[in-house]
């Protein structure tokens, strides 16, 4: 019998249904958390060790993550590199991890019949890791991929220069991501560094395991105990508390200002800190992420200064720092607006840190309240993989019974003469730094430059005018927040429901033919019984389909949302949000949270929405801050360049980057406001879709409520579908042709290249969707090991099916410098074509395998309540109203008895000729972009040539509608 020490207890909320078990095993000092969750169709298991980034030998940045990168590659009892990947995958499981300032976390997901196989072999990371040099060599490729890929992100780019004005020798300033050179090409000198570093750090007393399951968590431990009993105790010694070292930043190193030029929305960083490891987060994170009446966002936005502001805490032994940005106007990007800033954020700080101890006792216990109602009513995360990588940090954060409760924010006590001596600290001018990023800063004059990111900057003291600004700066206009004002009461369960599926209620507020109506359907309460709902709104507004109405309705959007803002803040701090989004074929409004004033925050922003209130100054910094943030390239990946021109190219209600924002650009005052104003006599269609905790009676109400207030035309308008590019001539003769389009990477100076092949099935029927959802459970991870494992193309690599409109594709894509995009594709087929060879040789117990993998997807329950929204509302708001296809899905499945008919499918796919290929070349092989016979060659979005394909009587559309039944992982 293993020995443990005394079991804690894990505080719990009352309606959560788990239960938990938590103890600490004495023959290794390993710490471990076994859940029980009746719900849990799959079994999640996940180790943090508590040694990260911050552990890197000085002569090795990146060590650590590359430690991370190693472990999956194969260990003394399952030495294949690829076994573990394929056990997880045939057993409907996945696996990841992160390397963090202070931990490395693993964590994994699999279906229950392979929870006991997976634990083992996941627990032989931790007994005895290979390390085999030629993997080493090989890996490293991938972290190196990894590192380039986050390059030329400017906000990845300004948090690591702001860090490193830290002292040389301050953990908080090391670069930790690692690149072949840091980490010495991964010669023997790298290697016996990472083997030290894991025999120092991979100890089990430094290691908190989390387990969550259907089983019991008695049957779990003893699981625990067969799998990880083995690793090591070691001698690793107390984990290091680098809060011990000298302080993360003196006065030498406050007070500083960098500059650097920019391709991205111009922004404004500054950075403060405190050196107290219990900070009252949720009341600062309040105050000062505040975006109400008074607050400094509104000022800011006012005096036209800024277009976005936001706040990050980050927490680590050594320090938290505090880090409050700004989007930039063209006002506030020069000197005089960046001081206007800065000293209006000072101003604030010092009217936060002067509040009365009684207004911030009442502030500080409304947060209290809100925080104890969350948690008792809190949801689990959208799978077992987030569930326990959020349990693993907090073991290694927290006291095992409070990791529930101050993992999900709980504030137990109330200290307000801590919080006032918090903000009197951050209030001081030369306590924090600040970095301005630009268009137009000089790069060959810099002072200064940072090699693993390649930045030239200038840093130096800030100027003492600035500070002197800063600390006399009134802030006219500027308040202290108040205390929560809807933190709910009425928390009682309702119990009416419309059953197994929505109902459709008759259109609510049509009391005659002259009137519009709300086509409403109402669940009512569903798996989850719980005092919240989700309302999902969809308005259909007809129109021709233009990149000029894409532009409109994003501007509408974010004119609205800007607006609204400050009226909806003191509900969105109390469980409330709202999100609108632009559509194809009209807008999509959502609203969650707490049922008791949810449906005031439907109205107040359907109100909003439809009439905003705005004039020349926000039209103008909205106009702007859209344009700019679409016009922005460092906001995506090359890959996702890629599929949006796939996407761009193929489909006729989408429409390129450049398309949109030269509409933008040119949209006036008064086009707009006509618009808008025009948009519900055009005829305007209302879908409303209620699920919670809301009787069908006040379903109704609402609905009316909405009717009322868009006072639409009574025929409605017809969701407008686009339709998506065949790949196909017409004629049986000439099948097939194949669409290749070759552009230059948009982001400026970035070397990486990227590939996105689509292969296109058609429109499937339900068996055919199945052979396609096996088909994409079986390919992932052979495409994966081929081209990224073995042939080290990119960090970025998937092989996947996905739907396309109504049409399922099979997609490959590819990021990496390593080849050019048409050496990519070279790659590609003959990846395909070996994977096609192993499927005809499949052996039927690995095909049975594969069969159990997608009925243990097919059978998951919905894990909270935004997932069984999302669910039933994507068949209403597309009007395929499919509520059983996971039902004809398994139907099917038990039918399918060989994988001979996956294979003809598979085949199909191949020889159908219907691909479609995006080829990104990346800086130093754009001259490979010349055109080739039968080829797009795209410069910037080339609208005409995608007007030139749409319009030719030669080519063809797929069908818009889909056949009931399962299309993909994501919808099922």
């Amino acid at each position: 019998q293993a020995k443990v020490a005394p079991e804690v207890a894990v505080r719990t909320s009352s309606s959560d249904p788990r239960t938990f078990a938590y103890q600490t095993f004495e023959e290794n000092g390993l710490r471990v958390l076994a859940v029980t969750d009746p719900r849990a169709s799959k079994a999640g298991f996940a180790v943090s060790v508590e040694a990260g980034s911050f552990s890197d030998p000085v002569g090795f940045p990146g060590l650590a993550h590359f430690c991370e990168h190693l472990l999956f590659l194969g260990t003394k009892k399952y030495p294949d590199e690829a076994s573990y990947d394929n056990f997880m995958a045939q057993h409907d499981g996945t696996n990841n991890a992160f390397t963090d300032q202070e931990r490395t976390v693993y964590y994994n997901e699999v279906g229950q019949a392979g929870f006991a196989e997976g634990m083992d072999r996941f627990a032989q990371f931790f007994v005895a890791p290979l390390f085999r040099q030629e993997m080493a060599s090989r890996e490293l490729n991938a972290v190196n991929s990894e590192h380039e890929k986050n390059k030329p992100d400017q906000g990845r780019r300004l948090w690591e220069l702001m860090r490193r004005t830290a002292p040389a020798d301050s953990v908080l300033g090391r670069f930790y991501t690692g690149t072949t050179e840091s980490l010495h090409h991964g010669d023997a000198s790298a290697m016996a560094a990472l083997r030290a570093y894991h025999s120092s750090n991979y100890c089990a007393p430094r290691m908190n395991l989390v387990m969550v399951s259907n089983l019991t968590t008695s049957a779990q431990l003893a699981l625990a105990h067969q799998t990880f009993g083995d690793v090591p105790r070691g001698s690793c010694g107390k984990t290091r508390d680098f809060g011990l070292d000298r302080p993360a930043f003196d006065t030498e190193h406050l007070g500083q200002l960098i500059r650097i030029g920019s391709t991205s929305t111009p922004s404004l960083w500054m950075i403060g800190l405190w050196r107290y490891k219990e900070a009252p987060m949720n009341y600062l994170q309040y105050v000062l992420g505040y975006a109400g009446p008074g607050s400094l966002k509104s000022q800011l936005r006012k005096k036209g200064l800024i277009t976005g502001l936001n706040l990050q805490l980050e927490e680590t032994s050594a320090a938290t720092l505090v880090f409050i940005t700004f989007d930039l106007t063209p006002v506030g990007e020069e000197d005089e607006g960046i001081r206007d800033i800065a000293g209006n954020t000072f101003a604030y700080l010092r009217l936060l840190a002067g509040d009365s101890r009684d207004h911030v006792q009442l502030v500080y216990e409304s947060t209290r309240n809100m925080s104890l109602v969350d948690f008792e009513y809190a949801e689990v995360p959208d799978n077992a993989m987030d569930a326990v990588s959020d349990l693993a940090v907090a073991m290694s954060r927290f006291a095992p019974e409070d990791l529930l409760a101050a993992g999900s924010g709980v504030v137990d006590q109330v200290d307000p003469d801590l919080a006032l001596k918090l903000l009197a600290d951050l209030a001081k001018p030369g306590s924090a730094s600040m970095a301005v990023a630009k268009p137009g800063y000089n790069a060959s004059i810099s002072s200064r430059f940072e090699p693993f990111y390649g930045i030239h900057f200038d840093q130096e003291k800030l100027p003492s005018s600035w500070t002197e600004s800063c600390s006399s700066e009134v802030g006219e206009g500027l308040a202290v927040p108040p205390p929560l004002r809807f933190v709910p009461a009425a928390l009682l369960v309702k119990g009416d429901s419309a059953g197994q599926r929505p109902r459709l209620l008759q259109n609510a507020g049509r009391p005659s033919q002259q009137d519009a109506g709300v086509e409403l359907w109402w669940q009512g309460r569903g798996a989850f019984p719980l005092p919240k709902a989700q309302l999902s709104l969809k308005l259909s507004v007809p129109g021709e389909g233009s990149a000029s109405e894409e532009a409109m309705r994003r501007l509408h959007v974010a004119l609205a949302s800007e607006a609204l803002e400050e009226t909806v803040e003191d509900k969105r701090n109390c469980g409330l949000d709202f999100q609108i989004k632009q559509v194809s074929d009209g807008y999509e409004l959502v609203f969650v949270g707490y049922d008791e004033h949810l449906g005031k925050l439907l109205l107040d922003v359907v109100e909003g929405f439809l009439r905003p209130g705005f004039g020349s100054q926000e039209l103008a910094r909205g106009r702007r801050k859209a344009a700019d943030e679409l016009a922005d390239a460092t906001k995506m990946m090359p890959f996702q360049h890629a599929s949006a021109t796939l996407a761009a190219v193929t489909t006729d209600d989408v429409f390129g980057r450049s398309e949109v924002v030269a509409e933008l650009r040119a949209v006036d005052e008064a086009t707009l406001r006509r618009f808008i104003a025009e948009s519900p006599s055009r005829g305007l269609r209302a879908q409303l879709f209620v699920l919670g905790n809301v009787d069908e009676a006040a379903a109704q109400g609402l609905a009316e409520a909405v009717a009322g207030l868009i006072r639409a035309s009574p025929e409605g308008a017809e969701s407008r579908t686009g339709r998506l590019l065949a790949a196909d001539e017409g004629g049986e003769a000439e099948c097939c042709w194949r669409l290749e389009v070759r552009m230059a990477n948009p982001v400026r100076g970035d070397a990486d290249h990227a590939i996105v092949n689509a292969y296109q099935y058609g429109v499937p029927d339900v068996p055919a969707r199945v052979q396609l959802l096996l088909l994409g459970k079986m390919i992932a991870n052979p495409i994966y090991d081929a081209l990224r494992t073995k042939r080290q193309l990119g960090y970025v690599v998937f092989g996947s099916l996905a739907q396309h409109k109504s049409v399922i594709e099979l997609r490959v894509l590819i990021q990496g410098s390593r080849e050019d995009p048409d050496a990519m594709d070279s790659d590609i087929e003959t990846a395909l074509a070996n994977f096609g060879d192993q499927l005809r040789s499949m052996p039927h117990e690995e095909f049975l395998n594969w069969k159990a993998s997608l009925r243990s997807m097919l059978t998951r329950p919905d894990q909270n309540m935004a997932q069984e929204a999302d669910r039933l509302w994507s068949q209403i708001a597309n009007d395929g109203h499919c509520f059983d296809r996971r039902q004809a899905a398994l139907n099917y499945l038990e039918e399918l008895h060989s994988v001979e008919a996956v294979v003809n499918t598979f085949d199909g796919l191949l020889k159908s000729g219907r691909k479609v290929s995006v080829k990104l070349f990346g800086v130093g092989a754009q001259a490979s972009l010349g055109p080739k016979a039968g080829v797009i060659s795209l410069v910037g979005d080339a609208a005409s040539e995608k007007q030139r394909l749409f319009g030719s009587e030669n080519h063809t559309f797929y069908p818009t509608g889909e056949i009931c039944g399962a299309v993909s992982e994501a919808l099922v």
